[in-house]
């Protein structure tokens, strides 16, 4: 295990550990030449793949082997997560394999230098690279190849990348930096998924609930501060979603860099990140409420308990007068 090499543009606190597995761990699938680029684990739970196939074939021919070949790197990828998540079972806390999973694929071909212009290349292929990145073995409407195609930048003007919410396809020898911005975008996803179901299956209990009892020991005043009372998960569940989204959201510095700047704003669109982080945000404010209710519930037990303590230390002093 070693820190993994990342760009400029990721900031420390998002640096993954870089795995490298043994054969012995390894799943062998019928897809010739495959071989796997990088293993990552990230620090709040994520473990992260690459898988690469060269290949010499037309774009016709590319669409079929893809659909072929990506359903035993789907397997393969599950495998090794597996395998990969068993050797470092031990030192994690609470482990758990959620089986949670995102799939994204780049098609990266090597301009034809001197011969086809990447405006040329997009309009005679252009309806060719939509169907594959749809991995459609029929031609796309007008609409939606238009819709996959407008999604498209460049840099040097001997190059271009087409984003899709699922694919890419890029149309230049330099590929390094937007396979890490589509793997950063995807993760960033699947976390949010994560949480995003976390989030319903808590609602789900509290929903459930017809009634929230609270524990005896919750009524007096300083023990109740010890207590690991469900309202009081909810709050730590609450900072604890807060700071990685907040980590995940700003882990990328692209202040000065045009390109990849649009380059991310078209991923983050195109994974609906915004909405996804809505989703969250207002499931968080549902748990503040929760929290508000049942916090103030304590809070007016508390004040009732020493009122009650002071009637009948009044009374006992009368008494004691009276006598």
């Amino acid at each position: 295990i070693a820190d993994a090499h990342l760009s400029p543009f990721f900031k420390n606190y998002h640096m993954p550990l870089s795995v490298r597995m043994g054969d012995e761990h390894r799943l062998d699938v019928p897809v010739k030449d495959a071989s796997c680029v990088f293993s990552k684990i990230y620090h709040f739970g994520a473990l992260s793949l690459c898988y690469r196939i060269p290949f010499e074939i037309s774009i016709d021919d590319l669409k079929v082997k893809l659909i072929e070949n990506k359903k035993h790197l789907d397997k393969k990828a599950l495998h090794e997560a597996q395998e990969l998540f068993k050797s470092i079972k031990p030192a994690i806390s609470k482990p758990h394999f959620c089986n949670m999973s995102n799939e994204y694929f780049a098609v990266q071909i090597n301009p034809l230098e001197g011969k086809v212009s990447p405006e040329d290349f997009k309009e005679q292929y252009g309806v060719k690279i939509a169907s594959l990145l749809r991995l459609e073995t029929q031609v796309l409407s007008d609409y939606q190849m238009d819709a996959i195609l407008e999604s498209t930048t460049g840099y040097y003007g001997q190059d271009l990348i087409i984003i899709d919410s699922e694919s890419a396809f890029i149309y230049d020898d330099e590929y390094f930096e937007p396979l890490e911005f589509f793997e950063s975008a995807n993760l960033e996803k699947l976390q949010l998924q994560y949480f995003d179901r976390m989030l319903d299956d808590k609602l789900s209990y509290f929903y459930a609930q017809k009634s929230y009892k609270v524990p005896l020991r919750a009524y007096i005043p300083l023990i109740s501060e010890r207590l690991d009372l469900p309202v009081s998960r909810l709050a730590k569940l609450r900072v604890d979603i807060s700071v990685i989204t907040e980590r995940l959201e700003n882990s990328i510095n692209l202040a000065g860099d045009a390109y990849y700047s649009k380059l991310y704003s078209m991923l983050v669109e195109k994974f609906l990140l915004a909405q996804w982080r809505d989703s969250i945000n207002r499931k968080l404010n549902i748990f503040k409420d929760l929290y508000t209710v049942y916090q103030d519930r304590l809070d007016t037990i508390h004040e009732e308990l020493l009122t009650i303590v002071i009637i009948i230390l009044i009374a006992l002093e009368a008494f004691m007068l009276v006598r």
